[in-house]
């Protein structure tokens, strides 16, 4: 991922989502029959795309959304993917543009506009960032990509009382998750801004939850761990 001013952004690389989410704008074009058809076609070319996105086809998965998007223009999963693609590759002004449609269709989606946030974060533009990562926690509070986020944003501002709450934020709801990754880079992130009571308070956190997870496999051995669901929408 290209970084200019961060170490990294907490974009929500999910997995390409094939739910539908809207077809007003063909129903208004075509009869009963026809709009069932497009609607096929349009799920046909997303999960395709999705296919080439699996094998790291990247360029074919852009034709396969792009048609997608053409048949159904209300398609918001295609230009959700879209976005996470040309992230992937650095052509973060099309990712931009492909997330605020997705916004258009779809102003609730809150995983294309914290990815929104995470781009403009690359691209420095941090009070677009932060008011896009403001209202994503409107919707969903406990969402910590978000938090970590605006930890991002607030301490490259220079505020770094702000940055450490959301890095704590960030911190705890990825101990909850058991995504251990992430819970380890809040924590290397608020380490930054000399908050050392949330650093102790998040570091007891975490050894908590590795005690407790210790103790859950010595009483419950023969249980084998899920693979964690992806599609967090």
């Amino acid at each position: 991922m290209k970084t200019l001013v961060f170490s990294c952004a907490a974009l929500l690389m999910l997995v390409p989502s094939i739910a539908r989410t809207n077809t007003s704008d063909i129903e208004k074009d075509l009869q009963p029959t026809e709009i069932t058809k497009t609607v096929a076609e349009a799920d046909e070319w997303l999960t395709k795309g999705n296919t080439a996105y699996e094998a790291k086809e990247f360029a074919e998965a852009i034709k396969c959304y792009k048609k997608a998007t053409e048949l159904d223009p209300s398609f918001a999963s295609a230009y959700y993917n879209l976005g996470i693609i040309y992230a992937a590759k650095g052509m973060l002004d099309e990712s931009i543009s492909a997330y605020k449609k997705v916004l258009t269709i779809k102003p609730g989606y809150y995983a294309a506009r914290n990815n929104l946030g995470a781009i403009y974060i690359q691209k420095g533009m941090l009070d677009e960032a932060i008011s896009e990562l403001n209202q994503v926690l409107a919707i969903n509070p406990d969402l910590p990509n978000a938090h970590y986020n605006l930890g991002e944003c607030y301490f490259t501002k220079g505020n770094t009382k702000l940055a450490a709450d959301h890095y704590y934020k960030a911190g705890v709801i990825f101990v909850d998750r058991g995504d251990e990754e992430w819970a380890q880079k809040s924590l290397d992130s608020l380490k930054k801004t000399n908050a050392a009571e949330l650093e102790k308070s998040l570091t007891e956190k975490m050894n908590a939850g590795e005690k407790l997870e210790k103790g859950l496999l010595d009483q419950f051995i023969d249980i084998k761990p899920q693979k964690a669901d992806q599609d967090v929408l």
